[in-house]
């Protein structure tokens, strides 16, 4: 091999050397940044689904102080629509399987109320909706942080169940819209549902309402529906806090 030939060799192998050399640091570094992002990336979704279990032991309690508001308002109703001797008191909806436990039949007076019959008016205008605890779910979507969690199935159980508990604004409308029609129909007696709690006898001004017995029916159906809705959202919420402790345990 000649001088110059062997001068060219010499150069090209170092330069294959540097190339080598800074082909693998560019690696290394991708490597070393790809393992810092995921680690991130790990981090933030613990943060995350912390938050969410948060928020979802926040909706169980809010399920189930609903729940029974609706029940009371329902067996409210149901004991007005006897009081008033309407044929179809008994006829109570069985939306759901929790409400065939319950003896309708029972005054309510016996069970939610120690002071008057009238409480029953006013309690029959009451009206607790559902309002999920978003933030933490809403953070993520905005952020486009939702990819951290790392499981496909855990990404759509968490999806599943907002999308099902936010629809709960637009049901409880719904639910609600007989109760704000309630003092309308009070209206000839000079008193509204709120006042009648203050009433010790209110039957028989009551039985003079035209058109209440309807309004209590209607109430009391969907008061009974919200409740089946708000069973739907509980078996989620819960169903998704178990995924996420499982989730969160074996990671």
């Amino acid at each position: 091999m000649s001088r110059s030939s062997k001068k060219y060799f010499e150069l090209g192998r170092n330069f294959a050397a540097e190339f080598v050399v800074i082909v693998l640091g560019v690696l290394a570094a991708l490597a070393v940044e790809s393992w810092s992002e995921d680690r991130e990336d790990r981090v933030l979704e613990e943060l995350y689904l912390s938050r969410l279990q948060v928020d979802l032991r926040n909706d169980l309690e809010q399920i189930g102080r609903a729940r029974w508001a609706s029940f009371a308002q329902a067996r409210a109703t149901t004991t007005l629509l006897f009081s008033l001797d309407d044929p179809l008191a008994s006829e109570v909806p069985t939306f759901t399987e929790s409400a065939e436990s319950i003896d309708f039949t029972v005054p309510a007076t016996k069970v939610i109320s120690d002071t008057t019959m009238g409480e029953l008016v006013w309690m029959t205008k009451r009206f607790r909706a559902l309002v999920p605890s978003q933030s933490t779910y809403q953070e993520m979507l905005a952020t486009g942080r939702f990819q951290v969690i790392n499981d496909d199935l855990l990404r759509a159980s968490v999806i599943e169940y907002y999308s099902l508990a936010t629809d709960g604004g637009d049901f409880a409308e719904w639910v609600a819209e007989p109760t704000e029609s309630l003092d309308a129909v009070l209206q000839p007696t000079g008193f509204t549902a709120f006042d009648f709690q203050y009433l010790d006898d209110p039957l028989p001004m009551l039985r003079e309402v035209e058109g209440l017995p309807f309004v209590l029916r209607d109430i009391r159906r969907r008061s009974l529906r919200q409740v089946w809705f708000l069973e739907q959202v509980d078996e989620k919420a819960t169903e998704l806090t178990n995924k996420i402790d499982e989730y969160m345990t074996n990671r």
